[in-house]
């Protein structure tokens, strides 16, 4: 049978290829597959214990009988937040758009995150933060954790928004709404929230900087960018 495997970030650099096709025998499990790529790429093993592995955008247990056509996608740690998008959002159009909707509803105010490209990290100057993302489930999982937001008690409302592509410093790279009765609320769903998105949503950064390339993954951890 015929599984479609791909790679992600440093995962990619390491192997060289954004994907490929594997003819594998029936009955073959998701960790037979895995215990294959870790022998076939021997410096993915820096990432064995914190691999992030999904089988046609689930999580499932490395005993799942695959089968024909399945695609696997293997990840390292995500840096990853309704969804996807790659063009800057209008904030006061969209901070407009919550208070006309929840203000009739009880809503006392709207708690508001917006993270951007940092210009300096350590002593290197950032050019440049790309973002990629593994669609359509990152998309998915932005609205899976909008949708939990909004079940939360006392809130009325809740957007999560991620960028995309080649930003600049200052660029915006990751917004949070949350309207809520009251402001304990609101900080506290768009705290957890964000956290959710950060570990959660399979979304990559590649950090270029005055000294070098670096993935970043997981919460902030830098990784120089090799390649094979």
């Amino acid at each position: 049978m015929k599984i479609r495997v791909k790679y992600f970030s440093a995962l990619r650099d390491i192997t060289g290829k954004t994907s490929e096709d594997l003819e594998m025998p029936d009955g073959s499990t998701l960790g037979d597959l895995i215990n294959w790529f870790f022998k076939q790429y021997p410096k993915a093993q820096a990432f064995k214990e914190e691999l992030l592995v999904l089988v046609n955008g689930k999580s499932l247990d490395w005993s799942y009988v695959l089968n024909g056509g399945d695609e696997v996608a293997i990840m390292p740690p995500v840096s990853g937040g309704g969804g996807v998008i790659n063009t800057q959002l209008d904030l006061n159009k969209e901070l407009a758009d919550i208070i006309h909707k929840t203000a009739t509803q009880g809503a006392g105010g709207v708690v508001i995150f917006v993270g951007y490209v940092k210009g300096r990290v350590d002593q290197a100057t950032v050019e440049t933060l790309e973002y990629e993302a593994y669609e359509p489930h990152a998309t998915s999982k932005l609205l899976e954790i909008e949708e939990w937001a909004r079940r939360q008690e006392g809130v009325l409302d809740a957007r999560i928004y991620h960028m995309v592509g080649s930003l600049k410093p200052g660029d915006h790279t990751v917004y949070v709404f949350v309207s809520a009765i009251t402001r304990e609320v609101a900080f506290r769903v768009a705290r957890d929230a964000l956290e959710r998105v950060k570990h959660e949503v399979p979304i990559f950064k590649l950090e270029k900087r005055s000294d070098g390339e670096f993935w970043v993954l997981g919460d902030g951890k830098r990784v120089p960018r090799s390649r094979g």
